[in-house]
């Protein structure tokens, strides 16, 4: 019986991730799980729906006055994001 060496979980993981091309819906999750950290909570509570199309991120208010706040940040919430996770993942945000 051979004997396998063991793996950290973390990388097992990543390889399943990639193998399996699910890279893209987990760098969108991530993508949508930090706008609300970065943007805070009284916008987030304003959030009908997110949604991520390549390198854009689509983000609907219920609220003027927090699209509003967003469209004042968008450039640096775009650079918090991407400093986050080391890679140029969003380059833009769109608001509606």
């Amino acid at each position: 019986m051979e004997r396998i060496t063991p793996e950290k979980v973390e990388k097992a993981i990543k390889l399943f991730v990639k193998q399996f091309g699910l890279e893209n819906g987990f760098k969108q999750y991530r993508i949508m799980k930090t706008f609300n950290e970065i943007a805070g909570e009284s916008v987030a509570g304003h959030i009908t729906k997110k949604t991520v199309q390549g390198r854009k991120l689509f983000v609907f208010f219920d609220s003027a006055v927090a699209r509003n706040q967003v469209f004042m940040q968008r450039s640096a919430i775009i650079e918090n994001i991407n400093r986050k996770y080391g890679e140029y993942i969003v380059e833009e945000i769109i608001l509606k």
